[in-house]
């Protein structure tokens, strides 16, 4: 059995934060019977790209600092904080990051140093989509690593967890040659398991920060939600279930569901040890959730189908003249090279899009927007039943 704690937690009062991140610790053992004394310790975060921690898109300032706290408490560990974000993986772009991200404080304060190694490794994982990808020497390079996550939604995957915040230990532009190459949803998740499943020989525990999660077009552009609980423990999928509980149906997310199928996790969840009847009697029925498209589902249709559902039945990228600035970061993070600069705003060509929604995901002016046709919404409608907006017995 793997154990998942969580915690109730109100707000982000530092007091408050740390003693419910020591509880659940101690309710998997104590930090001591997962560190070694003296360890240097990678804490890798979601710092997608530069935003202040109300937005609720990075890892709040106050559970790193926590976490950090208690690890040169108890351990006398040697803490660094970092993540390679969606954009360039550079010193300027990363120290703007975790400036804007506010995690300066904590190093001025001496919990932690923030990562200035922005170098990387070729490294065997031995996946089954990946057989080797670039990893930043700062997840190679420590002793140990604790994976702090954000709970968000997630416009190509559905939501944003533990599993998914490992994407960022492969650096900066890397990811989008990633997207570029993997571009079908049900392939990208093959390429998100081999990540997790290669990165778990270092991890040794996962902690999701969902006291405020996001909700809507995550995982940059929806609003904050707040849920108010905290999630930790050793295996990224089964902390991936209980967090989901509270707002969807975990067997419903594809990356849960590759996980299933890859033997990962089992369809029943029964290896995982944690009071989930507990997590659905707090279910938050208006979660807003977003609905992803799996184009995998379209590839064995005969052609001329194929054309039509591609056409009518998937998600498309429009871009708010009023709100696009050209500030170009949507056409260089571009994997398909789809979006170029017109006169007024950026310009998608549709024919060359694989909607991976990068362009969503880095877009500082909130200038992209994921539309579905009047066919697609209808589908959906059609498809839909009453008890999936009912809470899950």
């Amino acid at each position: 059995m793997s154990k998942v704690v969580f915690a109730n937690v109100k707000e982000y009062e530092q007091q408050q934060v740390t003693e419910a991140v020591k509880q659940m610790f101690e309710q998997l053992g104590g930090l001591k019977s997962f560190v070694k004394e003296g360890s240097k310790v990678f804490l890798k975060l979601n710092l997608v790209r530069e935003m202040s921690a109300d937005k609720a898109a990075t890892t709040h300032p106050t559970v790193v600092n926590a976490v950090a706290s208690l690890l040169q408490q108890e351990c006398n560990a040697t803490v660094v904080v970092g993540d390679s974000c969606g954009g360039l993986y550079t010193p300027a772009v990363m120290n703007s990051v975790y400036r804007g991200c506010g995690l300066k404080e904590g190093e001025k304060q001496g919990l932690y140093t923030l990562n200035q190694d922005f170098s990387s490794t070729s490294t065997p994982i031995g996946g089954k989509v990946l057989g080797s990808v670039e990893i930043i020497n700062a997840f190679l390079n420590a002793d140990c690593v604790i994976n702090l996550a954000k709970l968000k939604t997630h416009s190509f995957t559905g939501y944003s967890g533990a599993a998914k915040n490992l994407f960022g230990l492969i650096p900066g532009l890397v990811k989008v040659e990633m997207h570029a190459t993997h571009p079908q949803l049900d392939d990208f998740c093959d390429l998100l398991c081999d990540v997790a499943d290669f990165a778990q020989s270092k991890i040794v525990l996962h902690l999701i920060d969902a006291i405020v999660g996001m909700e809507g077009p995550g995982p940059t552009n929806g609003t904050p939600k707040h849920i108010g609980k905290l999630f930790c423990g050793t295996n990224p999928y089964h902390v991936d279930v209980c967090a989901v509980t509270l707002f969807d149906e975990p067997a419903k997310m594809p990356l849960l569901q590759k996980a299933i199928q890859r033997d990962s996790l089992s369809q029943e969840f029964s290896e995982i040890d944690c009071d989930l009847s507990s997590l659905k009697a707090d279910y938050i029925a208006d979660y807003k959730r977003v609905q992803v498209s799996n184009d995998a589902a379209f590839l064995h249709l005969p052609a001329w189908i194929r054309f039509l559902a591609e056409k009518f039945l998937t998600q498309k990228v429009k871009m708010r003249k009023r709100r696009c600035k050209k500030c170009k970061k949507c056409e260089i993070h571009c994997p398909a090279k789809a979006i170029e600069m017109g006169k007024k705003k950026a310009i998608v060509d549709h024919k060359k899009c694989i909607r991976c929604f990068c362009c969503q995901e880095l877009c500082p002016f909130d200038a992209v927007e994921i539309k579905e046709s009047l066919l697609l919404k209808t589908t959906r409608w059609l498809s839909s039943t009453k008890t999936s907006k009912k809470r899950p017995k």
